[in-house]
């Protein structure tokens, strides 16, 4: 298949040389500070993959405390499933080999985040745009918020990943029309909304766009390649959800606190989600890669951007709260972006590759590469500035003050996340201020506090409280419980311990 401006690069090797040169660099980037514990990006969905590895890795060993292993596999147990927990899975099985790292978990992350690069690559390539996908490769590779997201301990890099692989898929099944690219299209798309099921989002509008392209509605009907597409990528996801909520009955609840319709009423969340989303794909680059629509050359390209736009717009009305509140859930537009950017991108290089002379292209690589390296800084700094491995020794010995036989309930910032991973505290949990609001936007009405402390306190030697911000703020729980226990222990650091089986005189 040629490219459409194949004098950009005169040879084929000069395009694999740039293109392995990002590659390395991206690894590279993302490998640095790799030992850091996984605090800089929602350290709570990062813990709480590490506590669900661990307790499968501890399962199968013979070597250690029968404590320490029956408390690994009960924190493991005590997450609710969400998704199948595949990297988990996988990180765990790795843990045999090389032991315990929590780092490991981060290489694989970065693979697949660098695996979907590929795919990407590859579908610029079947729009022949080879050379407009290397900047949209420099672009998903090197976005500041990309590779800080891409190297966490979550199922979002692999499933944006996948949904990479699978809109190549989807691309070219759509070209080819050939019953091995429809399987391989099916598999690959129900396999992404497997790993997390958001990825439905911009797959389904992306495999709508592409099909519709094509128009004959009823033709379309009728298609049995396009029935076969749909029944691949629903078979593992309905018997994944058959599994969770009718077998184990657990899979339900993640449903609970997702939709809040009543925030679509509220003109400020459409202008936070305009501002959340510019802020971390670039304002400029969104409206340039939705320009892309206009400029498409082709209707399967215009019927995959418009597919992929619309369905981001769904994605988003039907995740208000958490569209404003969890970054990692735009993960997905930065693919849609640098899609987007083919066409555009492919307009300039067009002009370049007419002029005469290698100084444009040069010039153009230069620009190119300098804006990476700029990156690249920005990721630098923010990884350097922020360190947390002091806070490791913190938490053990804070887990070793408690006792490990001890029944606790904890009011903390991360839902006693660190304490259990580091401490090896199962503590249950104090709602702290966020949780009290996301209920109250759910219409749930508050419960009188002291009915809430006598059930939440119940068979419990310990109330431990590890965040000055949530001390604070709730001003009952701190007058009541300074009131009415003994404080065991103080640190200057930001813990109160008190002792719920010594009540303090009236």
């Amino acid at each position: 298949m040629s490219d459409q401006h194949p004098s950009f690069f005169s040879r084929r090797w000069a395009t694999l040389l740039v293109i392995g040169i990002l590659f390395v660099l991206a690894l590279g980037i993302r490998l640095f500070d790799l030992t850091d514990p996984p605090n800089d990006f929602y350290m709570v969905r990062q813990y709480r993959s590490a506590l669900m590895a661990r307790g499968m890795y501890y399962q199968t060993l013979t070597d250690v405390p029968d404590w320490k292993r029956e408390t690994a596999v009960a924190q493991w147990k005590s997450e609710a499933l969400i998704e199948p927990p595949l990297v988990e899975s996988l990180v765990a099985l790795t843990y045999r080999v090389s032991g315990e790292r929590l780092w490991i978990a981060r290489i694989y992350s970065s693979l697949f985040w660098l695996l979907g690069g590929v795919a990407l690559y590859l579908l610029a390539r079947e729009m022949n745009l080879r050379a407009a996908g290397v900047v949209a490769l420099a672009y998903y590779l090197f976005l500041p918020f990309g590779v800080i997201a891409s190297r966490t301990f979550l199922p979002d890099p692999l499933m944006t990943a996948l949904i990479v692989w699978a809109l190549w898929a989807l691309y070219r099944w759509e070209a080819r029309r050939t019953w091995s690219a429809a399987l391989l299209a099916g598999v690959l798309t129900g396999l992404a909304i497997l790993v997390k099921s958001v990825a439905v989002f911009p797959l389904l509008g992306a495999a709508a766009g592409l099909v519709l392209s094509r128009g004959a509605l009823k033709r379309i009907i009728l298609d049995k390649q396009v029935w076969a597409v749909a029944g691949l990528t629903a078979l593992p996801n309905v018997l994944f959800y058959v599994y969770g909520v009718f077998i184990l009955g657990t899979l339900g609840g993640q449903f609970a606190f997702r939709f809040f319709p009543n925030m679509l009423r509220d003109p400020g969340f459409y202008v936070s989600w305009v501002f959340t989303a510019g802020g971390l794909v670039g304002f400029e680059v969104l409206l340039i890669a939705l320009a892309g629509i206009l400029v498409a050359q082709r209707s399967a390209q215009r019927g995959l951007l418009i597919g992929l736009w619309i369905s981001y717009l769904i994605y988003g009305l039907a995740f208000p709260y958490h569209f404003i509140t969890h970054d990692y859930y735009h993960l997905p537009l930065i693919p849609i972006v640098a899609i987007g950017l083919l066409p555009m991108t492919g307009l300039v290089i067009g002009q370049l590759a007419a002029q005469k002379g290698w100084l444009p292209r040069a010039g153009f690589l230069a620009i190119l590469f300098f804006g990476i390296l700029i990156n690249l800084w920005e990721v630098r700094v923010t990884l350097v500035r922020e360190g947390y491995r002091h806070e490791i020794p913190y938490w053990q010995e804070l887990g070793d003050k408690i006792g490990h036989d001890k029944n606790v309930i904890a009011l903390s910032g991360d839902y006693g996340l660190r304490l259990a991973y580091f401490g090896w505290i199962n503590a249950s949990q104090w709602l702290n201020t966020g949780d009290i609001h996301l209920r109250e936007l759910a219409g749930q009405a508050q419960p009188d506090f002291m009915t809430v402390f006598n059930e939440q306190t119940a068979g419990k030697d310990v109330f431990l409280v590890t965040s000055p911000p949530e001390w604070e703020k709730q001003a009952e729980l701190r007058a009541y419980l300074t009131t009415h226990y003994t404080l065991i222990e103080y640190g200057d650091d930001g813990y109160w311990i008190f002792d719920l089986q010594q009540p303090l005189s009236p």
